[in-house]
């Protein structure tokens, strides 16, 4: 009997992941994220006010589908989490952007 594992796991603590884009146009499959990362400071279980970009590079697009998918799901559960609205408001202008230029 096959177990049924997942294909992707992330960890929902270490980034709060504000907005996900995808380009899937060239050889490789691009996903572009927006994230308040976690402080590194020892024992820290805070995150960044302000976002950084990041962009994830997939050989396989369906490995970068799944990815893509799971950044949307956190991205709802944050936006649903009223511990998190302050950076979702801290970065208003900086998702409206990031989702601009993403298209």
């Amino acid at each position: 009997m096959k177990e049924n594992r997942p294909d992707l796991t992330l960890d929902m603590d270490n980034k709060i992941y504000l907005a996900v884009s995808k380009d899937f146009s060239s050889t490789f499959a691009f996903v572009y994220t927006l994230a308040c990362l976690k402080q590194d400071k020892r024992g820290s279980n805070t995150c960044d006010m302000f976002a950084t970009r990041e962009i994830h590079a997939f050989k396989n697009k369906e490995t970068a589908e799944i990815y893509h998918a799971t950044i949307e799901k956190i991205i709802e559960k944050n936006a649903e989490d009223e511990t998190k609205q302050l950076w979702f408001s801290s970065n208003e202008t900086i998702i409206k952007r990031f989702l601009e230029n993403c298209r």
